[in-house]
């Protein structure tokens, strides 16, 4: 990524740091997300290519920098800015490659200056983020795969715009891509929910009792699994609220350590949060929170491993 960009961010990130313990990805995603969508369909569906992509670089490629980049870019389609595909200049790409990129720009805008973006949001969206995607990994130029899915994708979308009957097609054409994506959706959201484990009891520590929850990859949410089996545990010893609980986070070690921190403190207040909806009082449950520093299982730095993605919950029972 460009260097006025890697010292922006790394100047937010420390004061961001500070100030509210959290990343400039994050800090942008979580923008991007809260924003009302506009009535734009292509801006929207822009935005929503780019906000995918900013969490496949933050999560998968743990690429801070570039996921906040495209995450504000997202924020801007969904404001109704305008939002063109990347200037060839603000990456630093082999010359080889130089005429190729700036003929694939000029082809996109003119092809996304029809019509077709109006009739194809979704396609034309989903194209201009594959030449943004090529752009970025030309740049990184160490990952042939990629720079190759990212230059089909742009490349595939173009095609398909260019063709002559594509308007007799066009509710195929979006509804294809749509259900892709839901289906890949539906496939992630399955495996996720295999990593996630129900509560269980662990061991009496200490004369504690200690339960255990287990979280998908960068995941803090409580899914409607886990919640059943908080409420489980609150009917069977904590309903008096004659008990004082330790709510603790942690997670692997597949992300920065700073962002493991503003992650292990999102999934200990998401767990304290639903224990107050039960209404346990305030001060009865203390939260902490050790992002990657206190493992189950020790790994090397930026492994994914399951078993350290937890929350633990200590009860002790109050002596009147």
């Amino acid at each position: 990524m460009l260097n006025y960009l890697k010292k922006k961010c790394h100047i937010n990130l420390l004061f961001l740091a500070i100030l509210f313990s959290n990343g400039c990805a994050y800090h942008s995603i979580e923008k991007l997300k809260s924003t009302p969508n506009n009535n734009n369909q292509f801006s929207q569906a822009l935005s929503d290519a780019y906000l995918e992509f900013a969490l496949y670089e933050m999560n998968e490629m743990h690429d801070e920098i570039d996921a906040s980049y495209f995450a504000e870019k997202g924020y801007k389609a969904r404001t109704g800015q305008e939002v063109l595909p990347e200037l060839i200049n603000n990456w630093d790409i082999d010359i080889i490659f130089l005429d190729e990129v700036n003929n694939k720009r000029m082809e996109l805008i003119s092809t996304l200056g029809t019509n077709r973006a109006k009739d194809f949001p979704i396609l034309s969206a989903r194209t201009q983020l594959g030449f943004d995607c090529w752009l970025e990994q030309l740049e990184e130029s160490w990952q042939k795969d990629h720079i190759k899915k990212c230059y089909d994708m742009m490349n595939k979308g173009l095609i398909t715009l260019s063709q002559s009957n594509i308007n007799h097609n066009k509710d195929i054409v979006e509804k294809t891509i749509i259900k892709k994506k839901n289906t890949k959706k539906v496939i992630n959201e399955k495996e996720e929910i295999k990593e996630i484990k129900e509560i269980k009891n662990i061991v009496n520590v200490d004369d504690k009792l200690k339960f255990e929850i287990y979280f998908a990859h960068n995941v803090y949410k409580l899914n409607n699994d886990i919640k059943y089996s908080i409420k489980k545990i609150y009917d069977n010893y904590i309903g008096n609220n004659n008990f004082t609980i330790e709510v603790i986070g942690h997670t692997d070690r597949s992300g920065s350590e700073q962002y493991n921190i503003t992650l292990s403190k999102l999934r200990a207040n998401s767990v304290k949060k639903y224990l107050r909806s039960l209404g346990i009082v305030e001060e009865s449950i203390s939260t902490f929170y050790f992002g990657e520093k206190k493992p189950k299982i020790l790994t090397k730095d930026g492994i994914k491993e399951k078993t350290n993605r937890r929350v633990e919950i200590f009860i002790e029972k109050n002596i009147n």
